[in-house]
């Protein structure tokens, strides 16, 4: 499956793009990681893995999956790579607390420098900030 990969220090999120419509830049201050505007909901992923320092300078927009557009909020993508799922290996059940929005963890090796990417669980996220658990 096809992932786009944001940088997170020393990790990356993998975001699946087979749930992604298109990548737009967005100048968005958020105070939290959950709001909505125009009809729209945006999630900052900076926010909801508690680094609110981060930029946020691209937005995933999500495929419809009810009647509010869904905005992922992301820090710099930095590529868009093909990982086989044979590659993305279970998180350990130990993990499930703190990396609740993730679904799995793979090593890419660019040029001999191995990366961690940590994949995330779209539909998890779109399920705990449905338009009524945002402000």
């Amino acid at each position: 499956m096809k992932y786009f990969l944001c940088a997170f220090n020393t990790i990356y999120l993998g975001i699946p793009s087979k749930y992604t419509e298109r990548v737009i830049s967005v100048s968005r201050a958020q105070k939290s990681v959950c709001e909505t505007e125009g009809g729209e909901i945006f999630i900052s992923l900076p926010r909801l893995f508690g680094r609110p320092d981060l930029p946020a300078p691209h937005g995933i927009v999500l495929k419809p999956v009810n009647e509010k557009k869904t905005v992922l909020l992301a820090p710099p993508l930095d590529i868009d790579l093909e990982i086989p799922d044979e590659d993305i290996h279970t998180l350990p059940k130990t993990f499930n607390k703190i990396l609740r929005y993730c679904k799995g963890v793979c090593f890419i090796n660019k040029d001999k420098n191995e990366r961690m990417v940590i994949t995330l669980d779209i539909e998890k996220i779109i399920k705990d900030y449905s338009p009524g658990a945002c402000g």
